[in-house]
């Protein structure tokens, strides 16, 4: 789910280079020769992910997908692939699909994997998962930073607000209820403010994102289709006011010497004009909020990033979601693991090992990690390089490699026979779901500050236009502190 340029910009600011180079030295006995069997993703992510690791050095490793995906395939020098009979309904139920497949592979995939590894050195690399227990080991193969059960804990949208209280974090109002229909209906109508509700799925059917497990019951509406929807996952319920405001988040490395935090990135989360769904399609930074309101956000992610050490343990990325309402942001929700927003945060950082570095703190790996040098090469990057436009998994089936060269016209994307006319690209291709679409922008796309949710609604109306989709009408928060 990429949407950088094809080739990110080289480094050249001091800072950065320093920090580069120090991490380059500082990983490279960790992962020099060790072999590693990465698995829980699309093959081109996982590629991606493995061709990290061979500049320090690693062993030819193993790719255990669940898609191919839209992007550069790695060739059969670079990695031994196998690619799962994975075929799920929606975004979260492959993902169900796939952990179940990871827990009993076919026959013919273990022995591959076996082949490539006779002495069962390898270790497994694992992305997001929904469903962590029983996963310590894949394939034989035990995991590298596998994230224990305290940590993803607190990725439960019933839980949290019990640890955002625990800090003393202002935080919306919200209710935690039996998924009850009678239940919600009366929370609801306590805690609307006038858009209506947003109610979120307990974790009783395995960790959710992407806005999948979650429902915007507008004012007026009794919400039994997303009683209906919710109930057939989840035991409780959180009910939040449905907040007026910009989607965002703040990411965060805590490190045995300091906690690392980064600036905003806007989430897109797109209203359609009709139902009981958010559309989640992707995140950017672009977008500056006001001066106090990021350094709210930076300190926010200090507190929870020290609460985080102190209560469970923690160590690595992390990441808080919530929305920049009227009254300031507030959290939503807490992923203890790596958020999507690091790609465009360190997208201007050419190849800054942040991934590795994160993954060898979640181990424990006992290093010297700066977390101040950290910091401090990230926010450079990212203040000065902005990237992200949206990306987004549809049903609509795309069976060909494609992009579209856009410009505005107006308020519409229209396109372009010439690259060097473009401000903004399209890259369509299939996805194992149906179809993946990315928007690319470029800095001639729209201001340093802007948000870029209008953008990508922009993008998803050319897209019905000329590929046939169906995302229908769309639009994007309002900034309710402009």
């Amino acid at each position: 789910m990429e949407t950088k340029p094809s080739q990110p910009p080289t480094p050249t600011d001091p800072v950065i280079e320093e920090a580069r180079d120090y991490y380059q030295d500082l990983l490279s006995p960790v992962f020099r020769g060790r072999k590693f069997l990465h698995a829980g993703g699309l093959a081109v992510m996982l590629a991606s992910q493995a061709r990290g690791l061979a500049a320090f050095g690693a062993a030819r490793p193993f790719l255990l997908a669940h898609g191919r995906g839209t992007g550069e395939m790695p060739a059969p020098e670079e990695a031994e692939l196998a690619v799962l009979p994975v075929h799920g309904e929606d975004v979260l139920d492959h993902f169900r699909q796939s952990e179940a497949a990871l827990r009993q592979l076919p026959e013919a995939v273990q022995a591959a994997i076996d082949d490539w590894d006779p002495e069962r050195e390898a270790r497994a690399l694992c992305g997001f998962m929904l469903d962590e227990r029983g996963m310590d080991v894949i394939a034989g193969r035990r995991r590298y930073a596998h994230r224990p059960a305290a940590w993803t804990a607190l990725e439960d949208k019933v839980r949290v607000d019990a640890f955002w209280d625990s800090l003393g974090v202002h935080r919306a109002p919200s209710r935690i209820v039996p998924a009850d229909h009678d239940a919600l209906k009366k929370a609801a109508r306590e805690l609307d403010r006038g858009m209506g509700t947003v109610w979120a799925a307990d974790a009783r059917s395995g960790l959710h994102g992407g806005a999948e497990g979650l429902r915007w019951v507008r004012s007026g509406h009794d919400g039994s289709e997303a009683f209906e929807a919710l109930a057939a996952i989840a035991y409780r319920v959180r009910v939040m006011p449905f907040l007026e405001g910009v989607p965002a988040s703040i990411h965060g490395v805590v490190l045995p010497d300091g906690v690392a935090v980064f600036r905003p990135v806007e989430l897109i989360v797109l209203r359609p004009d009709r139902g009981q769904r958010l559309l989640y399609a992707g995140c950017s930074n672009w977008f500056d909020p006001r001066p106090e309101d990021r350094e709210a956000m930076r300190s926010l992610a200090r507190r929870v990033g020290d609460g985080l050490r102190s209560s469970v343990g923690y160590r690595g990325a992390f990441t808080i979601d919530g929305v920049l309402a009227e009254e300031g942001f507030l959290p939503t929700e807490l992923n203890a693991r790596a958020g999507a927003g690091l790609g465009p945060l360190t997208r201007g950082l050419g190849d800054f090992p942040l991934t590795p570095l994160c993954w060898a703190a979640a181990h424990g790996e006992a290093l010297d990690y700066r977390a101040s040098l950290l910091e401090r090469a990230v926010l450079t990057s990212a203040d000065g390089h902005r990237s992200g436009g949206g990306w987004i998994v549809t049903p609509f089936k795309l069976r060909e490699h494609g992009t579209m060269e856009l410009a505005r016209d107006g308020d519409d994307f229209t396109r372009r026979r010439e690259p060097d006319e473009a401000t903004a690209s399209l890259v369509s291709g299939p996805h194992p779901l149906g179809g993946f679409l990315s928007l690319r922008l470029t800095d001639a796309a729209l201001p340093a500050g802007s948000p870029a949710a209008p953008e990508m609604v922009r993008a998803l109306r050319l897209a019905d236009r000329q590929l046939g989709s169906a995302f229908g009408p769309l639009t994007a928060a309002r900034n309710a502190r402009p």
